[in-house]
């Protein structure tokens, strides 16, 4: 079975399509080099990139150009689309 790409009448379908998951520990970092977009089953602290500020994350986020990687200050699981 192939996965629907589109729908009846041949628009493209958007939505998350994560094509495997990471376990990151507290402290580590997720290198987000090519990815598209991740997701966190429940809200996770992070930083961007060598950023020193701490930001939220919870549901799917887009990676956007020039971001390289993701720190979690605690350990969490990471559903990654590249």
């Amino acid at each position: 079975m192939s996965i629907l790409q589109n729908d009846q009448n041949g628009a493209s379908i958007q939505g998350f399509a994560p094509n495997r998951i990471v376990s990151v520990t507290a402290g580590g970092s997720l290198d987000t080099t090519n990815v598209l977009a991740v997701r966190v089953a429940y809200p996770s602290d992070y930083k961007i990139n060598t950023a020193t500020t701490v930001g939220t994350m919870s549901g799917v986020t887009v990676i956007r150009k020039g971001v390289t990687a993701l720190v979690f200050t605690g350990a969490t699981v990471v559903e990654v689309m590249d």
